[in-house]
């Protein structure tokens, strides 16, 4: 019985099913499109369905059109929920130790989810480097050292706020979330980033690190 609820086929095959179920409830932005939540009734019988029966699949759960609603309605929920967990993660008041090894056990998470994605048949679309969103490119080095120098040990929404600032005075276009993790890891998790991004800095917060731009780079602005 125990080796049953570890068999390695039926996992491979639910991480494909979890994955392609978030995928599908992404919208343009790859903000996750929450459904209303499923009944507790409807999740009680599906868990117990589970329990009994652990050698079936996600996908042989979900040929029940019901089953497969709730099924759906779970993995995208717990997947908030995660990506909540991470946001929590970059909040100042937490102990660094408490960060780093909550961080240690996501990246292992996202590795080991990455293998499973690049076994899908649909190619995965690279986002473009940071570098190509940078405008002036004669300055291009010189701008992303600047933007690390800025954001340093800044966490979250501290580093955000710096990229926002670029943004504005027009150093760089619109940064979408997978070229700004690439480059700066410590802006945290999409949809903190998705949400900073577009609201959330009085212009007193944005002004220092404006000030700082353009002291550090006078060539952009004279």
């Amino acid at each position: 019985m125990e080796k049953a609820f570890f068999n390695e086929q039926t996992m491979n095959k639910n991480i494909q099913f979890a994955l392609l179920a978030v995928k599908e409830n992404l919208d343009k932005d790859g903000n996750l499109i929450l459904p209303k939540t499923a009944s507790l009734e409807d999740a009680i019988d599906l868990l117990v369905q589970m329990a009994k029966n652990p050698k079936l699949s996600f996908e042989d759960i979900a040929k029940s059109p019901k089953k497969a609603a709730t099924l759906v309605n779970l993995l995208v929920h717990g997947t908030n929920l995660g990506m909540k967990v991470q946001e929590e993660i970059n909040k100042d008041d937490m102990p660094s130790e408490l960060i780093q090894g909550l961080n240690e056990v996501i990246e292992e998470f996202g590795i080991n989810t990455e293998i499973f994605q690049n076994t899908s048949t649909k190619p995965h679309k690279a986002e473009p480097e940071f570098s190509t969103y940078i405008i002036d490119q004669s300055h291009a080095n010189e701008i992303t050292m600047v933007m690390h120098d800025a954001i340093a040990d800044r966490r979250g929404k501290d580093a955000i706020l710096v990229v926002v600032c670029a943004m504005e005075l027009g150093i760089i276009t619109r940064l979408p979330y997978l070229a700004a993790k690439k480059e700066f890891p410590s802006v945290g998790g999409r949809s903190n980033y998705n949400k900073y991004l577009s609201d959330g800095f009085l212009d007193s917060e944005k002004e220092p690190i404006k000030q700082l731009f353009k002291k550090r780079l006078p060539k952009l602005f004279s």
